[in-house]
């Protein structure tokens, strides 16, 4: 039979759902949907004496509420059970005795295989029952048929099949799923996502820790800006699973762990050779129905000896909805090996992409609204940029003999990144323009030791988990004054180009502990503690700024140590408590760091959040959670301006909802709603508003699906927030649905994805800046924007040898 591990929790569905990919023809497809789900609603009533459903139609086990179900049907387009599994580590006795949450929440643990069950409809509670945990301080070995545990009231986890039915042709479209996360393009499709989650701003990855297959993807010192988080290198149909964590309450994270962490699982392998072509184009806007979106992803698992296998590719190509083609041009290939090694499991993956684009930047208000500029017009069409990344990781996990857990990873990524952007047009440099050209070459390297095992000390069962993460950063970075992508000889009034050039040296030891208590059958505590360390190695290779007294080079070093606790209550089979706390961080730019001797290097987050989850029936489940965090002030270094400043503190608070239910078991609902306040600790005469920080964010959708087919259209949304700090200028919301579907024909798939399914006019991306249009006197204020996409359709044909 086949299962599904997520993290070493196991789940076996009653049926193996073969898995096919999306297309386009939208007659035959709709037809086709409309037939399949007219029979599923003919077809609900279950067979007596089994609850199962029939053949074509998945029981209510099988039928995943939204962000958190372990055992859902996959739709067309997602991986099936089998490849979403996480590779097993043989113990001493083919399994490992370790707690449910444990297992959940630590990639290196082995999947249970078992005598005892908990159903799949038991809440995933925080502390397993005493029958369990006896059995398990026995070395009996168990099986736990369950949803994944969660470790606050805020987490969330995202199934393969959950994916698969919502917009996910771009690495974009998977982030925007994580409820309370807000993620915006303005720089033609290659430059990373801003993200916005938990009242922050956290640009491009400056607070919110990325990880994709255990491998960090924010970038320290980045040539553009701290913590820069490009995720476009991935196929997301590689991507089995997505986990959210909320807040700075877990160990095992450190630097940008401050409003929360992402993980994305990769799959180990597919079924057949499956090739997909995606087709599309605007259907609105000045680019409607020209140089259509095109997209072939090839992904298969070719047998290489004892082990499992994957091998995907993609091709894409879009020129946008704007007036000048983007002409975003992208490739990939990811590769995985999975099998057995050294008496572990050994794990190989390797990733290549290279991608090049226009951009059409952010454009001011003031000309669109006097009609001298279009939504999607440029005042420097010649923005853009190339990027390319490379990388191998090895992963190796192996028992200890003595119900514990070794795993070791090491990986190296090769980094080539190079942007042009203009984001004062003329205020700097009337004649030329205000264009700059920012360059980032680096090798990170990194390696990872981890080791748990399970203990019993006085009759209370835990989990001990420790390890240590060490990462080197060796960067070159440069800021030019350039003019239609060419270099000038001067930048701006600050004397010869280039405006600066450095090399940077950031080296980052970390080790943590994290021990899982399960103190009664309702009660589980979780302590942790981590310990950074920092060093910064500047040197300049600026002639100019070398020989005088303003340069950027020197060194520094700093440590910081951040506790953390998490307790999880079960008093009821319906309900789980959850109380959380702890101190994160993000470095600074590594510049800031030596410029003030390390002082204010490490920004430090204190978190907290109380939350509950309710579970009144089979299928319904509801979440709130209230939460806190202060940030500590930090030297700033800005790649865009090449200069230091410092912030201020700043605390926010929030409440999160979240509630997902299973009404029929072919119809899934979910809804959440984030508020935040964010404000600075010294009141400016502002209300100590902060510019651009998020107040509220919502979404959800309706789902209805079978084993061959899914419609499913879903909404998002962000109110109105100040774009500058004095709240005289306002970035607008915008609320815009999107419709998914799929169908499977035999080894034919078929799928459709509408996005601004009633082609809404909003604002992807705005912000506050001083700026001068040519003939305008002096530079003035106004929001900037780039425009969202408007009414855009692209159709996907698969097929699976």
């Amino acid at each position: 039979m086949q299962g599904l591990c997520w993290a070493g929790l196991c789940v076996r569905p009653r049926t193996r759902i073969g898995v096919r990919a999306m297309v386009a023809l939208p007659c035959c497809f709709f037809m086709s949907t409309a037939l399949s789900l007219r029979s599923v609603w003919a077809q609900v009533e279950p067979d007596a004496g089994t609850g199962a459903a029939h053949a074509d139609v998945p029981t209510e086990e099988e039928s995943a509420p939204v962000a958190e179900s372990g055992s859902a049907p996959a739709p067309v387009g997602a991986p099936s059970s089998q490849e979403a599994k996480e590779p097993k580590s043989p113990t001493s006795n083919g399994t490992a005795s370790l707690p449910l949450r444990s297992l959940s929440k630590n990639s290196s643990a082995k999947s249970l295989q078992s005598k005892t069950k908990k159903s799949s409809n038991e809440p995933a509670a925080g502390a397993l029952s005493a029958e369990v945990l006896a059995l398990m301080a026995q070395g009996e070995v168990v099986e736990i048929v369950a949803q994944p545990p969660a470790e606050s009231a805020s987490s969330v986890h995202f199934t393969a099949a959950e994916l698969a039915r919502r917009p996910h042709s771009t690495p974009s479209d998977l982030l925007r799923q994580t409820p309370g996360l807000m993620v915006s393009q303005h720089a033609g499709g290659g430059k990373a996502d801003q993200l916005f989650l938990r009242g922050f701003d956290a640009d491009h990855g400056t607070d919110v820790a990325l990880f994709v297959g255990g491998v960090p993807v924010n970038l320290t010192s980045h040539g553009h800006g701290q913590g820069y988080a490009d995720t476009h290198w991935i196929i997301p149909e590689t991507i089995s699973s997505i986990d959210v964590h909320k807040g700075p309450y877990s160990a095992r994270y450190g630097d940008f762990y401050t409003a929360g962490a992402i993980e994305m699982k990769t799959i180990d392998e597919v079924d057949g050779l499956r090739v997909s072509l995606s087709r599309g184009s605007e259907l609105s806007g000045p680019a409607a129905f020209e140089d259509p979106t095109s997209r072939v992803v090839v992904v298969g698992s070719p047998k290489l000896g004892a082990g499992k296998s994957v091998v995907a590719t993609e091709l894409s190509y879009t020129d946008g909805p704007f007036e000048n083609e983007q002409n975003f041009r992208r490739g990939l290939v990811f590769g995985k090996w999975t099998g057995p090694a050294g008496g572990g499991e050994l794990t190989v993956t390797t990733n290549a992409y290279a991608a090049s684009w226009n951009q059409s930047g952010q454009i001011p208000q003031r000309a669109v609204e006097a009609g001298v500029l279009g939504r999607f017009g440029a005042v420097d069409p010649t923005e853009g940029g190339t990027t390319s990344r490379n990388s191998l990781a090895l992963a190796w996990e192996a028992p200890d003999g003595r119900d514990g857990v070794f795993a070791l990873k090491g990986y190296v990524v090769d980094y080539r990144f190079r942007l042009y952007s203009n984001f004062t047009l003329f205020a700097r440099d009337p004649n030329n323009g205000d264009q700059i050209e920012q360059t980032d070459s680096r090798t990170l390297a990194g390696f990872s030791g981890f080791y748990s095992r399970t203990h019993k000390w006085r009759g209370v069962t835990g989990f001990l988990s420790g390890g240590v993460q060490l990462r080197a950063d060796n960067i070159d970075a440069d800021l030019w004054h350039t003019r239609r992508r060419d270099r000038l000889a001067d930048c701006f009034d600050q004397g010869q180009n280039p405006c600066n050039q450095v090399a940077s040296r950031v080296r980052n030891i970390g080790a943590y502990v994290e021990d899982d208590l399960y103190v009664t059958d309702w009660l589980h505590i979780i302590p942790g503690l981590r310990f950074d360390i920092f060093t910064w190695d500047v040197e300049d290779r600026d002639l100019e700024t070398t020989l005088s007294g303003a340069s950027p080079g020197g060194t520094a070093q700093r440590a910081m140590a951040n506790p953390k606790l998490s307790v999880i209550m079960q008093p009821t089979e319906t309900v789980e408590l959850f109380v959380n706390g702890g101190g994160g961080f993000h470095s600074n730019d590594a510049r800031a760091a030596v410029a003030d001797a390390g002082k204010g290097a490490l920004a430090r987050a204190l978190g907290a959040e109380a939350g509950a989850r309710y579970r009144p029936m089979e299928g319904l489940r509801a979440s709130v959670a209230a939460w806190y965090l202060h940030l500590a002030s930090e030297q700033v270094w800005s790649g865009d301006n090449g200069g230091t400043e410092p912030s201020d503190p700043s605390h926010r608070r929030g409440v999160d909802f979240d509630v997902a239910w299973q009404a029929r078991p072919w119809l899934s609902l979910d809804a959440n709603l984030a508020l935040a306040r964010s404000t600075l600790v010294a009141n400016q005469g502002n209300s100590g508003a902060l510019a651009l920080a998020p107040r509220i964010l919502g979404g959800g959708g309706a789902t209805v699906h079978s084993t061959k087919s899914s419609v499913s259209l879903r909404a998002r949304g962000v109110g109105d927030r100040p774009a500058n700090s004095d709240g005289s200028l306002t970035a607008k919301g915008f609320f815009i649905f999107d419709l998914v579907a799929s169908h499977t024909i035999g080894p034919w798939g078929l799928g459709l994805t509408v996005q601004n399914l009633f082609n809404s006019d909003w604002r992807e991306a705005q912000f506050a800046e001083e700026s001068r249009l040519r003939g305008e006197a002096a530079a003035v204020e106004d929001v900037h924007f780039t425009p969202g996409t408007p009414l855009v359709a692209l159709g996907t044909l698969q097929y699976t040898y």
